[in-house]
């Protein structure tokens, strides 16, 4: 399987890309035509503006031309797409963000971008925050880095899947033990690169671990040549509801480990302090 993401170098500094998001294809939901225009906004807000056709769209989420633009032209009209008439191609609109822009003033989020920004301001490396989504997947819901050095190009809305080595033994490690078997009830193991643990005994050991280290860690096990560290952050239910992740190449990572993990700790316990979480008994955080 092509892994989600990959590492690059351009020579001058480091890039984590995306070698995915093709748009995630209309589910069977209650409102059919609403799958599909959700299917449309999460389609283009992956795909580069020369490759945001009528024909594309149609065809990669295997909607009818006709029934396509018709859900296109009502987007468009609501202000969340533009046209582009000389290249006939769409793009999502700032008129989207009016229409959210009550989640950018949640004051969780807006606590979480002030610590999270000062954390990348002295570690100097990137970080991203996600979120656990009822699908179990990640969400991608920020990202901050320093472009000079290493620059994450993964987009807002990007889908982690549900077993993202650093992620999921983040949002795992502190859960009670009857949550973390039945997360494994429907797992079917993925090879993302040759390092990635693809036994439940091997994870639950690297579970075990995180717990006693006091933060996840994964080395090349979801992205060739990328190393991770990633930490909960709760709420006030004591579940968790955000993940922060940081990653670099395993040479520089790896020397920094002690470092950027204790800075994270660090980050994360102000987010908490803030937030009056719940903590579990056992998160040091």
């Amino acid at each position: 399987m092509q892994p989600p993401e990959k590492l690059s170098h351009d020579g001058t500094h480091w890039m984590v890309t995306s070698s995915a998001g093709e748009g995630k294809k209309p589910g069977l939901g209650l409102v059919p035509a609403l799958d599909k225009a959700i299917a449309i906004i999460e389609y283009l807000n992956w795909q580069p503006a020369e490759q945001a056709t009528l024909a594309n769209i149609s065809s990669a989420l295997e909607i009818t031309k006709s029934h396509c633009h018709s859900i296109l032209k009502t987007l468009q009209e609501h202000g969340w797409l533009r046209f582009d008439e000389r290249a006939k191609t769409y793009a999502l609109h700032p008129g989207l963000l009016g229409s959210v822009s009550k989640l950018l003033a949640i004051p969780m989020i807006d606590i979480i971008r002030t610590e999270i920004s000062s954390l990348v301001s002295s570690i100097r490396l990137p970080c991203v925050v996600s979120q656990p989504m009822p699908d179990q997947t990640f969400m991608l819901i920020d990202k901050f880095h320093d472009p000079m050095r290493i620059e994450v190009s993964l987009p807002i809305g990007f889908r982690y899947p549900r077993d993202a080595s650093a992620q999921m033994r983040a949002y795992l490690a502190w859960m009670p033990d009857e949550k973390v078997h039945t997360w494994f009830e429907d797992w079917k193991p993925v090879r993302y690169t040759a390092a990635t643990l693809t036994t439940q005994k091997e994870i639950l050991a690297e579970l075990q671990a995180t717990r006693k280290r006091g933060y996840a860690r994964s080395r090349a096990e979801f992205t060739d040549g990328l190393m991770a560290l990633a930490l909960p952050i709760f709420g006030k239910s004591g579940e968790v509801e955000f993940v922060v992740n940081c990653s670099a190449p395993i040479d520089v990572m790896s020397g920094l480990e002690g470092e950027v993990s204790a800075a994270m700790r660090q980050a994360v316990q102000k987010i908490h302090q803030q937030t009056l979480a719940r903590l579990p008994r056992d998160f040091a955080g």
